[in-house]
């Protein structure tokens, strides 16, 4: 089961990316634009990046929500993201705040 809490926030995504894994499952949890995130994307619970303080979306599509968000990537084996082809990863995102970090580490312990 992959537990956060104690290990890292949003303070230290605010500057760089955490990656962990859990038996095969490995992910990686980094701060992403909303411009960035695809009109199509995976959005469980469909926040919004800004949370509830702006509802704004980007022009670039209906789905691309403005501000930061935070993305989840996870895939199953044993290498590492950078040698693991696209296809084979599964990209979620969610509010830029404890709650959408939250919401992130419960759905990573889904993919399980």
């Amino acid at each position: 089961m992959i537990d956060l809490k104690g290990t890292m926030g949003i303070p230290l995504l605010k500057k760089s990316r955490f990656t962990g894994s859990d038996g095969t499952l490995r992910f990686v949890l980094e701060k992403r634009s909303g411009e960035s995130v695809p009109s199509d994307a995976l959005w469980p619970g469909r926040e919004i990046c800004a949370g509830e303080v702006s509802a704004e979306v980007s022009p670039e599509g209906a789905g691309a929500p403005a501000g930061d968000c935070l993305a989840a990537v996870c895939w199953h084996g044993l290498y590492a993201s950078d040698v693991t082809p696209e296809e084979e990863k599964t990209t979620a995102y969610f509010s830029f705040t404890k709650e959408g970090l939250a919401q992130a580490q419960e759905w990573l312990n889904a993919q399980r």
